[in-house]
């Protein structure tokens, strides 16, 4: 059994930063110690100047594999991840086809299985007859709704919704749009652009697709308002009443304004038979850093479900997580090909890829001065083990995983579209220049990146999540 003293760093904890050796053995956490110690190790690895923090952990990526893998896949999605300081990611549901039953997860692990970078978790997702099979599969983080279409078109009915809320055994995790307002806001501001109804689409709903002529130049930045933050806050407040009558856990997906913020605030006293909370919520990098300002310079490659708001709503977020009113940050990781990106309005896919850069913007700002390391703790590493009952993860103590990242505070770097690890190679921040970068990424005890380069193997595995 290999045995690794981390040596004469600091390591990063949700109290702050210490002083302290970290040993690892046989992919655990054997203790933190004062420096200057002696011990018997196989390996030292110098940490000075150097901060050491719990692996990030990610609760919603898109690695698009199986059924897009020209996208992305295991391989290129956790490659991104171990790159962004991420050591657990957990996938959702909306593969092609999408992951709905026992048979469908089972394929996906066998899929998996020794070709992920980092740890991971798969949702199983919900098309609103399969709570049956909801119920009956095991080791999941959650099971993902979609109370409106967004990509892979899995979104459902409030009357299924209701009665998952009433009988299903899961977390319950939430992309929060209301349908309805979304096909209202469409019509109005896309019948400048000559916005027709189309045929009923194959379900026979009644509802035709909205079709626009197709040399209309549709200015990206009416996704903005076309998914108002009406049309978030009126799904987070119908969801959160659902929870609340139920005591159903539910997690909300990519808050991004004030409205859903404030529809959230009403519950945030709601516990549950634990004494934690009933109802959490988190925020993605880009309701952090992008405005629709931003669809000047950067048109469709940042329209992304729900749609980037404005600069207040951006203060908002941060304010949100300085109060400890959002307690996860994930990034929602989701890869298109620029091909993709770079079509018109209509035919351009929702999403933007962020798994490279999750934890360089996040130091980035504690130099800024707007984040302290251990937010940076309890947002991304605490916080998501907590929620989610990922055993073993998160701290660097005594008898966790080895997950862990090493981080240089000064080091600064041009992000480069060449230089990312993510199948599609491209991000609205390259062209960036950010100061703090992970340098050393362990996953299960082992390095697997340093300095820019993949280093090690496909040591990934499955996370455990306590039963909820």
């Amino acid at each position: 059994m290999t045995k690794i003293l981390l040596k004469n760093g600091q390591v990063g904890c949700g109290l702050g930063v210490y002083d302290a050796d970290v040993l690892i053995e046989d992919g655990k956490i054997v203790n933190t110690f004062d420096w200057g110690g002696k011990h018997e190790v196989d390996e030292v690895i110098d940490c000075k100047g150097k901060i050491i923090l719990p692996g990030l952990i990610d609760v919603h990526v898109h690695l698009r594999e199986p059924g897009q893998k020209y996208k992305e896949d295991w391989l290129t999605g956790t490659k991104a991840a171990v790159a962004g300081g991420v050591t657990t990611v957990c996938d959702m549901p909306n593969n092609v086809p999408p992951i709905l039953t026992a048979k469908d997860l089972e394929e996906k692990r066998k899929l998996v299985a020794k070709r992920a970078y980092c740890n991971y978790g798969l949702y199983i997702g919900f098309d609103g007859n399969n709570i049956g099979e909801i119920n009956k599969v095991e080791n999941v983080p959650a099971v993902k709704i979609y109370v409106a279409n967004s990509t892979g078109n899995m979104g459902v009915s409030h009357e299924t919704i209701k009665e998952l809320f009433k009988k299903c055994n899961k977390l319950i995790v939430a992309h929060a749009e209301d349908e309805d307002i979304i096909r209202k806001n469409a019509m109005e501001y896309l019948s400048e652009y000559g916005a027709t109804i189309g045929e009923d689409g194959p379900s026979g709903a009644g509802q035709g697709k909205i079709v626009v002529p197709k040399d209309a130049v549709v200015d990206p930045s009416v996704h903005s308002k076309i998914r108002s933050p009406e049309c978030a806050a009126n799904a987070v407040k119908f969801l959160c009443e659902l929870a609340k009558e139920n005591g159903k856990r539910l997690h909300i997906a990519h808050v991004s304004s004030d409205q859903e913020l404030t529809a959230l605030l009403e519950y945030q006293d709601l516990l549950d038979a634990a004494g934690e909370r009933l109802i959490t919520c988190e925020v993605a990098p880009h309701h952090l850093l992008l405005s629709d300002d931003d669809y000047a310079s950067f048109g469709n490659l940042i329209k992304v479900n729900p749609p980037v708001r404005t600069k207040m709503d951006l203060f908002g977020m941060w304010k949100a997580l300085k109060f400890g009113e959002v307690q996860i940050i994930a990034t929602d990781h989701a890869p298109h090909s620029l091909v993709e990106k770079e079509r018109g309005y209509m035919e351009c896919p929702s999403g933007i890829p962020e798994l490279d850069t999750l934890l360089p913007i996040l130091l980035n700002a504690v130099n800024d001065g707007g984040l302290e390391m251990k937010e940076i703790v309890k947002l991304c590493c605490e916080g998501p083990a907590k929620i989610f009952g990922m055993k073993g993860k998160g701290q660097v103590e005594a008898g966790f995983d080895a997950d862990l990242v090493v981080v240089d505070m000064e080091k600064m770097f041009e992000l480069k579209n060449e230089k990312l690890f993510t199948k599609c190679k491209w991000s609205p921040y390259a062209g960036s220049t950010f100061k703090g970068c992970p340098v050393m990424t362990f996953v299960n005890g082992e390095l697997v990146y340093k300095n820019g380069k993949i280093v090690g193997k496909k040591v990934g595995k499955e996370v455990q999540f306590e039963i909820k």
